[in-house]
C-alpha cells in the first residue's frame, strides 16, 4: 500500500515540475495571474497536511523532494527548460538508503519514462486496414485532418493481448493528458485493470509530442483512433481520459460528427473542458508555457470555441461519466455546477458528473485526491465498470458506496 500512497505523490507533483496540463486559439498570455499561482513547493507543503495518515519512510521521500525544490527555488540546482532536460535529471534519482523498499518509486517512474519506449512509441505499425474508409473523412461534416492517415494511425498502440473485438470485451482506448504518454500514465492503472478484467480490452494513444502541441492536432489523432479501432474491431468502443484528453476527446467529438455513433461511453477522469483558473506551469521557463498548457486556461479562446456554437461543446455528444476531486492541484474549479469537469447535458445522450468527495464524504474513496492521483481512485473505477457494463453513464445507484468509498485505491492496484 506504500508503493502507491507514494506512486500518488509522486505523479502529483511530476507535472508540477516537467509540465502540466493545460490550450492555442490565439490566447493572450497576459491575462495569465502567474504571480498568485501555487509553485511546487507550496504544492507540497500543502499535501503535507492533507496525508497525515503517511508512514515514516514515505515522509522521508517526501521530505528529500521539498528540500530539492527548495534548492533549486534558491539557484542551488540549475533549472531545466526543456521536457528533455527534466527526463535526464530524473534519471539521477537515486533510492534514499533509508527506504526498505527494493524498488523506490521515484526510479520505477524514471525507468518507465525513459527505458519502456514501446509502450510509449508513436510510430507503431498498424497494418489492419479499417472495413471502410475514415479518412480522409466518414462523415460529410468531420473537420479535415491536417496530419497525414499514417501519422495518425502509427500513433496508435495495439498490444498483443488485444482481442479485435472477437470477445464480448469493450474495446476500450485510453487517451493520455499533457506531457506524459499514454503508455506510462496508464501503466500502473487503468491498462492493469482492464486488462486483469473480463469486460474491457484495452489500447492507448501516444500523440506525438506527449500532447504538448496544439488540442486541435492533438485531437486528429483522437478523432481517427476512435473510428480505427471501431472499424477494426466491428463494435462500438469505450473512450477513457485523463486530464487534457478530456477537452481532446470532447472537441474530437465536436467536430468529427462520425465518432458519435461508435463511441459508447465515454469516461473521463480529472477533466477540465472548462480549463484551469490555475496556470502554475508557466511560472517555468517559457520553452515549457507550450501550447496546449497556454489553451488550457480557464476561458481561453480554444475553450470557448470548444464550449460555443450550435454543437456546444459544454454538453455531452455520448453517455459521459466524468469523475474528479474537488482537490485537483492542477485543475480549479472543480467544485459543483462550476466545475471545470462538469458537462451538460442538453442532446439528452446522459451524463454522470460525480466529484469524489461528494459521493463519499468522510470516506477513503472520497479522501484528498490530487490531479493524478485519481488515476487509483476507487469510485472513479467502479464507476466506469458500470458504465462499460449497462446502458448510458455510469450511475451511483447502482454502485456499492459502502464498499467501495472504504477502499483507497481501485481493487487490483493495491500493494
Amino acid at each position: 500500500m506504500r508503493f502507491f500512497k507514494t506512486l500518488a505523490l509522486f505523479c502529483s507533483l511530476a507535472p508540477s515540475i516537467l509540465g502540466t496540463p493545460v490550450p492555442n486559439i490565439n490566447h493572450d498570455l497576459s491575462t495569465l495571474e502567474t504571480q498568485d499561482s501555487p509553485g511546487p513547493i507550496s504544492i507540497l507543503e500543502n499535501t503535507f497536511l492533507h496525508m497525515l495518515n503517511l508512514d515514516k519512510e514515505t515522509f522521508q521521500e517526501i521530505a528529500r523532494l521539498e528540500s530539492a525544490l527548495k534548492d533549486l527555488q534558491a539557484g542551488k540546482i540549475n533549472q531545466v527548460t526543456t521536457p528533455e532536460e527534466a527526463l535526464t535529471s530524473l534519471s539521477k534519482i537515486q533510492p534514499s538508503p533509508n527506504t526498505t523498499e527494493n524498488h523506490n518509486i521515484l526510479t520505477i517512474a524514471t525507468n518507465l519514462i525513459l527505458n519502456d519506449q514501446d509502450i510509449n512509441s508513436s510510430t507503431n505499425n498498424n497494418t489492419l486496414n479499417p472495413s471502410q474508409p475514415i479518412y480522409p473523412k466518414k462523415h460529410p461534416k468531420d473537420a479535415p485532418y491536417s496530419q497525414s492517415e499514417k501519422d495518425l494511425r502509427s500513433a496508435i498502440f495495439i498490444p498483443e493481448t488485444f482481442e479485435h473485438g472477437t470477445t464480448n470485451k469493450t474495446p476500450i482506448l485510453l487517451i493520455p493528458g499533457t506531457a506524459i504518454p499514454a503508455g506510462t500514465t496508464y501503466h500502473f492503472s487503468y491498462a492493469k485493470l482492464l486488462n486483469d478484467s473480463d469486460i474491457a480490452d484495452p489500447v492507448w494513444l501516444n500523440i506525438p509530442g506527449n500532447s504538448l502541441g496544439d488540442i486541435q492536432v492533438n485531437a486528429e489523432y483522437v478523432a481517427y483512433a476512435m473510428n480505427y479501432i471501431s472499424s477494426i474491431t466491428g463494435r462500438q468502443i469505450g473512450v477513457i481520459s485523463w486530464s487534457q484528453g478530456g477537452i481532446d476527446v470532447q472537441w474530437a467529438l465536436k467536430y468529427w460528427p462520425s465518432t458519435r455513433a461508435i463511441v459508447d461511453d465515454f469516461m473521463a477522469l480529472s477533466a477540465d473542458f472548462h480549463g484551469t483558473v490555475l496556470a502554475a506551469v508557466c511560472l517555468l521557463p517559457s520553452p515549457l508555457c507550450t501550447p496546449s498548457i497556454k489553451q488550457q486556461v480557464y476561458d481561453s479562446a480554444l475553450i470557448r470555441t470548444l464550449r460555443g456554437g450550435s454543437e456546444g461543446g459544454d454538453s455531452a455528444f455520448v453517455p459521459t461519466t466524468s469523475v474528479y476531486s474537488g482537490f485537483d492541484e492542477v485543475v480549479q474549479p472543480q467544485v459543483g455546477t462550476g466545475a471545470s469537469a462538469f458537462l451538460g447535458d442538453v442532446r439528452g445522450v446522459g451524463v454522470s458528473n460525480v466529484q469524489v468527495q461528494g459521493a463519499c464524504a468522510g470516506l477513503p474513496g472520497g479522501g484528498p485526491y490530487l490531479h493524478e492521483t485519481m488515476l487509483v481512485n476507487p469510485l472513479a473505477w467502479a464507476l466506469f465498470v458500470d458504465a462499460i457494463t449497462h446502458d448510458g453513464p455510469g450511475e451511483l445507484s447502482r454502485v456499492d458506496l459502502g464498499t467501495v468509498c472504504g477502499q483507497l485505491v481501485a481493487p487490483g492496484l493495491g500493494g
